[in-house]
């Protein structure tokens, strides 16, 4: 109970860090945060170079590098981690589509999830008995709990406060977008947060059931 509770707690401290200096940077460097950096060199303001923006596809990469070293390592899971792996590796291109796109070809970042989805899917459902298999094995799991949560905020409500309409009802003639692109930049940034914690919670449980990493083993305890 101790170790879950000061674990938590690294966490808890970790999140309320990462703001304290994001907040720091604001403070100290007016407009370090870069929500509007003007790229002269095609004429574009973009939030894409901003520190959390950065922060963001850093814990995505994360993310992704976890689960696909689960897969590496557990044949009973490996379906279930390539399908998140492949998951959030589709939420790094989405969030890189800018540099995609201008930089290299229009709509590229729409190839490269399609293709992504496409293997894990046809993978997912030709190995669906282990991929049921995991998740029963996995499944209740703090981890898992965190991830989905994490995706729920980020899906549904992210995208509803990253909607210029909805600002524009809310301000009317007072709208900036720089308010619309900071609170819907935060408000990933939590949600993605929400989803690091939630995989290193789930990497943490797994490592320590080393019997449920074969396919034939028995059902250990639950997480």
């Amino acid at each position: 109970m101790t170790k879950v509770f000061l674990r938590y707690l690294a966490y808890a401290f970790g999140v309320f860090a990462g703001m304290v200096l994001m907040m720091l940077l604001a403070w100290q460097l007016p407009g370090g945060l870069q929500f509007e950096r003007e790229m002269t060199a095609i004429n574009v303001r973009t939030s894409e170079l901003s520190p959390i923006e950065l922060l963001q596809n850093l814990l995505l990469l994360v993310c992704s590098g976890i689960f696909g070293w689960i897969a590496s390592r557990d044949r009973l899971r490996r379906p279930m981690a390539v399908g998140f792996s492949a998951l959030f590796a589709i939420f790094l291109v989405r969030e890189l589509d800018f540099f995609l796109d201008f930089y290299l070809r229009d709509n590229l970042w729409q190839v490269l999830c399609a293709v992504i989805a496409s293997v894990a899917g046809v993978y997912c459902f030709r190995n669906r008995s282990r991929y049921a298999q995991g998740w029963s094995r996995s499944w209740p799991s703090a981890g898992l709990a965190l991830i989905i949560g994490g995706m729920i905020l980020l899906i549904p409500f992210a995208q509803l406060v990253g909607h210029a309409e909805f600002w524009k009802l809310i301000l009317a003639e007072n709208y900036i977008r720089i308010v619309k692109v900071a609170t819907e930049e935060i408000v990933e940034l939590g949600a993605y947060a929400i989803i690091t914690i939630g995989t290193i919670e789930f990497f943490y449980s797994w490592s320590r059931l080393p019997r449920t990493r074969s396919l034939h083993s028995r059902p250990g305890k639950r997480w």
